[in-house]
């Protein structure tokens, strides 16, 4: 047994401090971190605004986080990242906070904003602390911790939310906030007791690097996040057009969403570590190409019967998808910004998964309206197939050897 326990524990025993205070920070962060599902029904039942009032209101929140999310990466190529991430925390503590008072109406559209802009610009800075300190190949691992600490927090505040709403919306913002400020606290604290063995390296200057191109200007890279937009679109339909559809074509009840999340959950929980584990060795590329078709293709099981076999089925093979280009990305992402302004690139990369919330739902919605839930399901295959195509050439291109910054380090297999 002891044997077998300090062949589990190897991968994490090398890799940085600053993986393990952002992995504690995101499960205390997440453990509170439902009240935004809660906001739809927290504004219907407390100010009775109308459905589209809402959908605006959520929508202020979903442009806070795209423009936090690529802001956020950018500043850490200029200021301290461990400033930032405590900053941003902080604030989306304090916004939850405030959400829980009765606020007037008005005052909702900046604050969510506000909200939104802390949210989505804690995640790359927080992303950029935990993997940059690490090796190419422990990359992985660290990406995969990360998200094995989110899904355990959010799995944990599904229950415990609930319970919290029957007493009223207003004290799920008040966990929400009191937990994220907990967290901001664990990571002042745990950078301060450091001191300069956690402090990251200096941001190289746009001037230094003349030659090596911006995100906007990084064509190669700018094809990839196009096809990383139409997965995260496709992908995000799990959220938005899959529970009208059980209800509709399978008259599955609404308990049957909650039982599919919750097999996403515990596949994450359970599967993430030893797959990041192996995603050099399987090829950076090829996880990532897999990884679009699995997440655009999971849905054409819903079309090959009727039952709820066919959502598990579904639910699973999306999860694999998800699975593979969570930790893939990430690599790909922290490998082309060698020796660029690496906080730009996390921050577009961000931005595109964040922006997924402004498109998806319209887009998603809109389609199952007029061509229905089998002809979506077949459109995102096709979606998934272009995005494929999109990226092979750059995938190539920027996981070549040639590619590779500085000498010396292993290049990433490409296919």
């Amino acid at each position: 047994m002891p044997t077998t326990l300090s062949r589990m524990l190897r991968p994490y025993r090398g890799l940085p401090a600053s993986v393990h205070i952002q992995v504690v920070c995101s499960f205390i962060n997440n453990v509170g971190g439902m009240s935004k599902l809660f906001l739809p029904l927290y504004l219907r039942e407390n100010y009775q605004l109308p459905y589209s009032q809402i959908g605006l209101l959520m929508a202020f929140y979903g442009m806070g986080m795209l423009a936090g999310s690529f802001k956020g990466g950018s500043l850490t190529d200029r200021f301290d990242s461990r400033k930032l991430a405590v900053m941003a925390l902080a604030l989306s503590g304090l916004c939850m906070l405030l959400l829980a008072l009765q606020l007037p109406v008005w005052l909702f559209m900046p604050l969510l904003v506000l909200s939104g802009m802390a949210d989505g610009g804690f995640k790359p800075i927080s992303q950029r602390l935990a993997l940059e300190p690490c090796a190419p190949q422990q990359r992985p691992v660290a990406q995969g911790i990360l998200r094995v600490a989110y899904n355990l927090g959010v799995a944990i505040a599904g229950v415990t939310a609930g319970f919290i709403a029957a007493w009223g919306y207003q004290w799920v913002y008040v966990a929400n906030g009191a937990c994220a400020l907990l967290g901001t606290l664990w990571m002042a604290w745990s950078y301060r007791r450091l001191g300069e063995r956690a402090r990251p390296r200096e941001a190289l200057r746009a001037e230094e690097n003349a030659d090596l191109p911006g995100p906007w200007r990084d064509r190669m890279f700018l094809r990839v996040i196009a096809s990383l937009i139409l997965v995260t679109v496709v992908f995000d339909q799990m959220y938005v057009t899959l529970g009208l559809f059980l209800r509709e074509h399978y008259q599955l009840g609404p308990q049957w969403i909650g039982y599919l999340f919750t097999i996403n959950g515990l596949m994450v929980v359970g599967l993430q570590i030893p797959i990041s584990r192996r995603i050099l060795r399987w090829g950076v590329a090829r996880c990532i190409q897999l990884g679009a078709l699995l997440t655009g293709c999971a849905f054409l099981w819903l079309n090959a019967g009727q039952g709820p076999i066919w959502a598990v089925l579904m639910a699973i093979t999306l999860t694999l998808g998800e699975l593979l280009l969570s930790p893939t990305y990430s690599q790909l992402v922290m490998h082309r910004s060698e020796g660029r302004l690496r906080g730009s690139y996390l921050g577009l990369y961000n931005a595109a998964w964040s922006g997924r919330s402004l498109i998806a739902p319209a887009l998603g919605t809109f389609l199952y309206g007029h061509v229905g839930g089998p002809a979506l399901w077949w459109l995102c295959a096709l979606a998934v197939c272009c995005s494929a195509a999109l990226q092979h050439t750059p995938l190539r291109s920027m996981l070549a050897p040639s590619e590779c910054a500085p000498s010396g380090q292993r290049a990433l297999k490409s296919v």
